[in-house]
């Protein structure tokens, strides 16, 4: 598979490939990443709100870009702007690199986004900052100050652009116990978002990104179908698996379930995620701010 098809699997393949999930190389992973930016961006109606006015628009930076998809695609569809993608992961960097590496207006930097040089970012140097579901690496409590040193990033008047996700809706029962497991741990762990069963990262993210030194100018929620018989099904149903591996060490030492039942809580998971009767969606929200502080 390439970064170019997006994969209509039926239910039937997708249940043959995934009881292979244990040999799920890097190169899988690496194309499961470009997918899912793929389907994503066609429900959010590309890489950028349509609406924005992206003419004073010529350095952005990509926070924490992953192998680049979101990167890429903003560079080819807009050569006037030069575009830097960040990352600490050794083996994205190398894939981000590679896929812009034909690009003369996209560059990739290995940096953590916790210890971003002054040196390499300057304050105030970039005219638009993007960040996309950074749920999936910082805590509760660092989101203030990360928030804080990438708004800083901007250049007063520039744009912050920000994405998050909830935790998905199902008819599953088993997906929505394996959330509400995930959440659980989270709260035991005093690593939660809420104290209620939604993971609550997105209604704390206008009054984050205010107090970071930005004023709201957009506000959008979009419903991403990942039901049976849809594109969104495949990424979706690769996505669960991979959190539920991510997720499982860290369940088992929060003490909120055991081995056993967890991994037949995941194996009942898969099975009602290729069911025909299959239904499920993903809210995502997109926050716009413009940097008003100096």
């Amino acid at each position: 598979m390439t970064y170019n098809h997006l994969s209509s699997f039926s239910n039937w393949q997708l249940q043959q490939s995934l009881p292979l999930a244990s040999t799920f190389s890097d190169e899988d992973e690496i194309t499961r990443l470009l997918l899912q930016h793929r389907y994503l961006s066609e429900c959010m109606g590309g890489v950028l709100p349509t609406s924005l006015d992206l003419s004073q628009v010529r350095r952005v930076l990509d926070v924490a870009c992953g192998v680049g998809g979101w990167l890429y695609e903003l560079a080819w569809n807009h050569p006037s702007m030069h575009v830097t993608g960040v990352d600490a992961r050794p083996a994205f960097v190398e894939q981000a690199e590679a896929l812009v590496s034909l690009l003369s207006n996209a560059t990739v930097i290995r940096q953590d986004i916790r210890h971003l040089s002054l040196e390499v970012l300057p304050l105030e140097s970039f005219d638009l900052v993007h960040a996309r579901f950074l749920v999936a690496m910082l805590h509760p409590q660092e989101y203030p100050a990360i928030l804080s040193l990438l708004v800083q990033r901007c250049r007063v008047g520039g744009l912050f652009v920000w994405d998050e996700l909830e935790f998905p809706t199902t008819n599953s029962a088993a997906c929505q116990q394996l959330f509400a497991l995930i959440q659980n741990g989270l709260q035991s762990t005093e690593r939660a978002f809420s104290p209620s069963y939604a993971l609550g990262i997105t209604p704390r993210m206008r009054n984050w990104i205010q107090a970071a030194g930005c004023k709201v100018m957009l506000d959008r929620v979009y419903a991403i179908e990942v039901s049976s018989r849809t594109k969104g099904l495949y990424p979706f149903a690769w996505q669960l698996w991979k959190l539920s591996r991510q997720m499982r060490s860290f369940l088992l030492v929060a003490g909120v379930t055991t081995e056993a039942s967890y991994e037949e809580l995941c194996s009942q998971a898969q099975r009602e995620i290729l069911a025909d009767s299959f239904c499920g969606l993903v809210y995502v929200r997109t926050l716009v701010g413009s940097r008003i502080r100096t």
